[in-house]
């Protein structure tokens, strides 16, 4: 997507804030440098920089935190903290969510569990997480007493759901059918909640008062979900150059993202049976076994299907951002969703 170059400075400017903020937190004693080397290069650092240099991920979370903060009538540095810990929180999440899924790619790049193996990998996820938490409170300007302990409240609800989510996406591999609903609930707690949280902690930051924070975390919580629809839709028909992740992983791991959600619980047919034999294997599914997965989902109309959610999300997610009423700083996040929802075409989004 090509942004005004205003805006696109703006972004900038946010992502060297963070990174500048997470520099300063993951500086170690030279015996744990190894450690820290490990989440540096995840978060896509050069190695001996003075400056964090950010290299890869759009921090869409980080970002929604500052915009809101602004939205609601502050300068967008008193967000900084919280800001900075949604950056490592949703980074957290992605070196676990590697392991999980066995991904030998992120942003392009070998991921830590393949580069470094399992156990070293789980563990530095680990200290990530907790750096995270501790940049509620130690980046500057620091949060006031009460708005620390509102953040890191938020943080922690967001962060249980993440990993309720993140069960529910494992356990359903390979297993049987789960309807629309219970999709939408599991991707509400995997990927929108950590949406919900970052513009509330942005209101919360600013000051903003608990029906603004709502107003706010209504309207991310939809594009959360309307984000998940659309990585579902790239994880499928996306080239892996375009996505830096292997390609068409959710299929070879059978997940019920919505495309297979779709097309497993529509009208029965024999390509839905196949498609069903497939999905129900106890094993990942080898790439020819992927490629006639993937043209079963085609048949079965479940991309144009999925595309139709995606609008809708989007639909619902502006619709909610006029409702909390976002004033002078409503352009820019409007920005940030075309950038979180790219436009469906062709192949890919």
């Amino acid at each position: 997507m090509n942004l005004d170059p205003e805006i696109d400075a703006r972004l900038q400017e946010f992502a060297s804030a963070v990174d500048s903020a997470g520099w300063k937190l993951l500086q170690s004693a030279p015996e744990y440098e190894g450690l820290y080397r490990m989440i540096r290069y995840h978060l896509g650092w050069t190695e001996g920089s003075a400056t964090a240099r950010h290299a890869g991920g759009k921090k869409l979370r980080s970002t929604l935190t500052f915009l809101v903060a602004e939205a609601a009538g502050a300068d967008w540095r008193c967000a900084l903290p919280a800001a900075t810990a949604m950056d490592l929180v949703h980074n957290f999440s992605l070196i676990h969510d590697d392991i999980e899924d066995a991904s030998l790619l992120r942003r392009g790049r070998e991921t830590v569990w393949a580069r470094w193996g399992n156990a070293q990998a789980i563990n530095a996820g680990d200290a990530l997480l907790m750096v995270a938490y501790q940049a509620l409170f130690d980046v500057e300007p620091r949060l006031g007493a009460g708005q620390a302990q509102g953040a890191y409240r938020r943080l922690a609800q967001a962060c249980r759901e993440l990993c309720e989510g993140q069960y529910l996406d494992l356990l359903w591999e390979g297993g049987p059918t789960v309807s629309i609903e219970q999709y939408f609930s599991m991707i509400g707690r995997k990927t929108a909640g950590l949406f919900q949280c970052a513009a509330e902690l942005g209101a919360l930051s600013a000051g903003a008062g608990l029906a603004r924070e709502e107003a706010f975390g209504q309207f991310a919580r939809s594009l959360g979900l309307a984000f998940q629809v659309a990585d579902d839709i790239l994880g499928v028909w996306s080239p892996e150059i375009e996505t830096g992740k292997t390609a068409a992983l959710d299929v070879a791991n059978r997940k019920k993202a919505l495309p297979a959600t779709l097309a497993l619980s529509g009208p029965d047919s024999p390509a839905q049976a196949r498609l069903a034999e497939l999905y129900a294997l106890p094993r990942r599914l080898e790439p020819d076994e992927t490629r006639e997965a993937i043209g079963l989902l085609e048949k079965l109309e479940a991309r144009e299907q999925a595309r139709g959610f995606l609008e809708q999300l989007r639909s619902e997610a502006l619709a909610r951002l006029d409702e909390a009423a976002p004033g002078d700083a409503g352009a820019q996040i409007r920005a940030l969703v075309g950038l979180a929802l790219p436009v469906v075409q062709g192949a890919s989004l």
